[in-house]
């Protein structure tokens, strides 16, 4: 038996045993608070906006290789560049690029060996991307960019053929995307941390315009064509223009009579002037020449255009875009002989007085069986203060004989005001002031995600147009 001072020595080296196994619990019961911390913090985490660091990244958008002289149906080569000009290195990022009367199709060749996963992959874009424009493009690709590390720039070559209609500007819109990833914990008591990617962010973008210099052709699409031309040219010269297109068939209407007039008859040529719309039909479309002698009309000049009663076919007189101000444009009624009679309305208060009807515009149906013109095409109003491109013809009707005076220069488009060397100004005082593709301070919010289309009217607006109305000083120059 062990007495009592016996008990007491083993009780004592007893005590150690139990402290470290009250340790040991103690330690065990703190790291799953630690655990449970760490998985609130990272639950936490969780909720913030997967948007939330994209102000730490910057990626502009450059197009380079622009020929100095660019015509319809001409194929250029050009290259995209983007670089990264934040703070942060930019992973797994992504260009989008639509075109605007170009075919970039040959863009895809360049890389068909890559994987999806390689820089410098292309494809063409999906129905979720193709969301991301305002508008419907003519081509378009998907362009993988990869990583990009501060400072650094990826370049894609472009191959584009110009495609676009008469008068209009082609254009290539770029826009620059960075996929957003979520934390998340991959399991209830694990440290590791997964990620997912739940969508992607916008850092770059911009639009290029690609301006045209005056061609001595003109493109007729398939089918039927309504058209002006703003040149001043001879009976015979017309006469010589209407025989070299293959269908020989051109036609104005007349409104003294209702009924058509066959240009390639006597005479009927001389009828063709500037602001006077007529129809061309092309069984497969393309490139005809123009008159070599033709004479542009001159912006710095007025010019008028009588109206007869009835529906009159006119069009933009002038070679460049024009708007089609409700104010400016000025209507004179004049006499059976020809003479003024004195009163004179703006182009609004005409149609508001039921002098004119509002101005209507052709829109070529996307599908429509048969052949007349009703199947094919309809007419649309257009609301006064819209864009009017070159060569672009309208329908209006009048109720009495009436002069249309259009006062050149004022109703030119802003933007085409501006010279090529301008236009590059305009691009450079953007990126030197850090301001967005529209000239507005980077992160300003627009109604409708653009300030490009007008909510009411739905009409769009030039990007340059809109840039030269906010800023008639043109700080680009000083």
């Amino acid at each position: 038996m062990l007495n009592i001072d016996e008990l007491t020595k083993t009780q004592d080296k007893a005590k150690p045993q139990h402290k470290r196994t009250y340790l040991v619990i103690i330690s065990v019961l703190a790291g799953l608070v630690v655990l449970l911390v760490i998985g609130f913090l990272v639950q936490f985490r969780n909720n913030i906006s997967a948007d939330a660091n994209v102000g730490n990244y910057l990626g502009t958008l450059k197009l380079t290789g622009l020929p100095e002289e660019i015509k319809i149906g001409d194929s250029i080569s050009l290259t995209l560049s983007v670089t990264n000009q934040g703070q942060t290195d930019i992973r797994s990022s992504y260009v989008l690029v639509q075109g605007y009367g170009l075919n970039l199709s040959n863009t895809l060749n360049l890389a068909r060996n890559l994987s999806e996963s390689e820089s410098g992959f292309l494809r063409q874009l999906n129905s979720e991307e193709l969301l991301r424009f305002e508008n419907a493009g003519d081509s378009n690709f998907y362009w993988y960019v990869g990583d990009l590390n501060k400072k650094q720039t990826k370049s894609q070559q472009i191959l584009a053929k110009v495609t676009a209609a008469n008068g209009a500007t082609p254009k290539i819109e770029a826009k620059y995307f960075l996929p957003q990833t979520k934390t998340i914990p991959c399991g209830m008591l694990s440290l590791g941390r997964c990620q997912t990617i739940v969508g992607s962010s916008q850092i770059g973008g911009e639009q290029f315009l690609i301006n045209l210099v005056a061609s001595d052709k003109i493109r007729l699409r398939a089918g039927y064509n309504f058209i002006t031309l703003p040149y001043i040219m001879t009976t015979g010269s017309i006469k010589d223009f209407l025989s070299s297109l293959k269908d020989h068939w051109a036609y104005v209407f007349q409104p003294t009579t209702g009924g058509y007039v066959d240009l390639n008859s006597g005479d009927n040529a001389s009828l063709i002037k500037p602001g006077v719309g007529f129809w061309i039909y092309d069984s497969i479309g393309g490139e005809y020449a123009l008159p070599s002698t033709k004479v542009e009309t001159n912006i710095n000049e007025a010019l008028t255009l009588n109206l007869d009663i009835g529906y009159n076919q006119i069009g933009n007189p002038y070679p460049k875009r024009i708007i089609l101000s409700g104010d400016k444009i000025l209507v004179r009624e004049i006499a059976e002989d020809g003479s003024a009679t004195g009163a004179i309305y703006s182009l609004k208060s005409a149609i508001d007085s039921g002098v004119l009807s509002a101005p209507y515009i052709i829109s070529y149906k996307s599908s429509g069986g048969g052949n007349t013109l009703s199947d094919l095409l309809e007419y649309k109003a257009l609301p006064l203060n819209s864009t009017l491109s070159a060569y672009t013809a309208l329908t209006v009707k009048s109720t009495k004989k009436v002069t249309l005076i259009f006062p050149g220069k004022e109703i030119v488009a802003p933007g085409d005001l501006l010279s090529a060397e301008e236009k590059a100004k305009v691009e450079k005082w953007i990126l030197d002031n850090g301001l967005n593709q529209f000239g507005d301070p980077a992160g300003t919010a627009y109604s409708g995600g653009t300030p490009l289309i007008d909510e009411k009217t739905g009409q769009t607006i030039d990007r340059l147009d809109y840039i030269v109305t906010k800023h008639p000083d043109r700080p680009w120059n000083k």
